[in-house]
């Protein structure tokens, strides 16, 4: 039972890291609004499943068969109806009455924590079935752990944009439409690889499907770093002051990291310094 201990393992790492990315995000919210914003989208992954994704493939499979057109179709399943799952915490009135835009990353991220919690425990209840997987160590899954790891966290990112937005009072459908895109995005190189587009071969495809969601996990950390910079004075990596402009801004996560300094961008004066990896910050003045 190897896959259920590295499930296991898994969602203790997911909710002790990613729940204080949360707990830093919140911005004083309720503690409860948070919890239920991660249980009411605990079961969502395999409610849509089970009674939207399966009756819906039946069909079309009754319409086109096993044909190229379903092949196309299907690759929009996971962004069309995973994304409307997660927007059905809203729904909630207790959600909906104590979210303003000071907490609505946070909740956005507890949302797709929950979520994400939900498809991990789902995918690992499948493996378990198969005959070839049952006798396998948990540490022969640790590329398992290392993906749902990564998509505990973007089934949040895809989302927080929509959040914020309806917290604003702003128009949705736009947030909307752009986090169906990013999970496309995310998923499509699946896709390729399975075709072995360019001949390139699985071994090739599996390293360069790490890398792209790797880099795609590292672009979604740096999004809602900007997207809640108002809320998180120091972002999650702290904040520095500008040796040439000497305004305080949230260290990006994109820098190179040069043990003790970090060679970033200064988003005020737009120029690259390299800049203490510790450094109290300081008003534009320079006083500390």
């Amino acid at each position: 039972m190897g896959i259920l201990i590295a499930a296991i393992i898994t969602t203790v790492i997911a909710i002790t890291v990613i729940g204080m990315m949360i707990r830093q995000l919140s911005h004083s919210a309720p503690r409860w609004l948070l919890v239920l914003a991660f249980l009411s989208a605990l079961p969502a992954q395999p409610v849509a499943f089970y009674f939207i994704r399966l009756p819906l493939h039946e069909l079309l499979m009754q319409w086109f068969g096993a044909s190229a057109l379903l092949t196309v179709i299907s690759l929009f399943y996971a962004p069309m109806i995973e994304e409307p799952a997660k927007w059905f915490s809203l729904v909630l009135p207790s959600l909906r009455k104590k979210l303003v835009p000071q907490n609505a990353v946070a909740v956005a991220l507890s949302v797709g924590l929950g979520f994400g919690i939900g498809e991990l425990w789902f995918i690992a209840e499948r493996l378990s079935r198969a005959p070839q997987l049952a006798e396998l160590p948990f540490y022969y899954f640790n590329g398992f752990l290392a993906e749902r790891l990564m998509v505990c966290f973007l089934h949040g990112a895809f989302i927080a944009l929509l959040f914020k937005r309806y917290a604003e009072g702003k128009a949705v459908w736009p947030a909307a439409l752009f986090g169906i895109a990013l999970h496309f995005l995310l998923n499509f190189p699946i896709y390729l690889s399975s075709i072995n587009l360019f001949g390139l071969g699985q071994q090739v495809w599996g390293l360069l499907l790490v890398i792209y969601v790797a880099l795609f996990t590292l672009a979604m950390f740096g999004f809602v770093n900007w997207l809640a910079k108002d809320e998180m004075q120091e972002g999650f990596l702290g904040s520095a002051t500008c040796p040439e402009c000497h305004e305080v801004y949230p260290r990006s996560f994109f820098a190179l990291n040069l043990l003790t300094k970090r060679y970033e961008r200064c988003p005020h004066c737009r120029h690259w310094h390299l800049v203490p990896m510790q450094q109290p910050p300081r008003d534009k003045n320079g006083a500390a």
